[in-house]
């Protein structure tokens, strides 16, 4: 899903709302549940508007899903602004370690 820089707050959390609902009814359909616990969602920002979605929580069915400032997948981390610093961190402690 593509949002604008300047979409408002209101805009964007409708949005993803309305991705997740349809990602968990494909999952209800396929006779998967999506674990509300364990689950996350990333918004890409440039630097300059990532304080526009610092604290955005969607709500899904009665539990809250909040925004992250990273993801792992497949061992590569991923940064809301794109930027390397988490992975490079990542490899950093491990090399030391």
């Amino acid at each position: 899903m593509t949002l604008k820089p300047y979409d408002k707050l209101d805009d964007i959390s409708s949005s993803i709302e309305a991705c997740i609902e349809d990602i968990s009814i494909w999952m209800n359909s396929n006779m998967l549940k999506l674990n509300k616990d364990k689950t996350e969602f990333i918004v890409f920002l440039s630097k300059q508007h990532v304080k526009k979605t610092e604290n955005l929580c969607i709500k899904e069915g009665s539990s809250y899903i909040n925004s992250s400032v990273s993801v792992r997948n497949l061992g590569l981390i991923l940064a809301n602004t794109l930027g390397m610093e988490r992975q490079v961190n990542s490899y950093y402690k491990s090399c030391y370690y």
